[in-house]
């Protein structure tokens, strides 16, 4: 079977992660008193993923996972296990949708809060606080995606629209024609391979723990 980037993680075997906003901001205060902020370039998902003890066979699938990548040469999709759908229907999508809203706007509100409206999902979902969406598109044949958390949290309308406050607000690379989902909500990242580190495989041929660590891959 070919491989394909950007690759999807493998399913099992993460027992603790951390997935935050990575922002490089500078402080610029006033001589008043008024401590300001600065931005530096757009904020990006970083995440550190802790492996467990591993058996056998899920230490090959991740030893080969992470030499697959060969380094930060290549992208995989990055997502936060912890939430791989909305938290209402955590368990499994309603109905037959397929986690795919219809259609998306982004805007900026007057407090410059990043305000996300989504349209065709499910009457009544509920979109809470720390849910995801993704974006997914193809530039060049090659697959592109970007990703936002909920901060402020909404249920959809009975014709099924919802408008979310996010953060990071939706990076302008987005194109319009990108669709917007929820269904396993992943991110391009790629790793940080000084950080990276597999754990030791012990007597049971098994990694005993280890460290993946990545950074968002952002671009048109």
């Amino acid at each position: 079977m070919t491989i394909t980037f950007p690759r999807d993680m493998p399913g099992t075997g993460v027992a603790l992660q951390e997935f935050e906003i990575l922002r490089v901001d500078y402080s610029a205060p006033e001589a008043s008193g008024f401590q300001g902020g600065v931005q530096a370039g757009f904020p990006l998902w970083s995440a550190t993923w802790t492996l467990g003890k591993l058996g056998t066979a899920r230490s090959d699938i991740w030893r080969a996972w992470v030499a697959s990548l060969r380094g930060r040469q290549r992208p995989f999709l990055g997502r936060d296990f912890s939430r791989p759908r909305p938290l209402a229907c955590i368990h499994g999508l309603p109905g037959s949708w397929s986690g795919d809203a219809t259609s998306w706007s982004a805007a900026i509100d007057a407090e410059k809060n990043g305000m996300l409206t989504l349209t065709g999902i499910p009457s009544g979902l509920a979109i809470s606080l720390g849910d995801y969406v993704a974006f997914r598109w193809t530039t060049g044949g090659e697959r592109r995606g970007a990703m936002v958390r909920t901060v402020e949290g909404a249920t959809a309308s009975g014709g099924g629209g919802a408008t979310l406050t996010v953060e990071p607000p939706v990076p302008a690379c987005v194109p319009p024609s990108a669709v917007a989902y929820l269904e396993k909500p992943a991110a391009p990242m790629r790793l940080v391979p000084e950080q990276t580190q597999l754990g030791g495989v012990d007597r049971r041929f098994g990694i005993n723990g280890g460290k993946i660590v990545a950074v968002q891959d952002l671009r048109e």
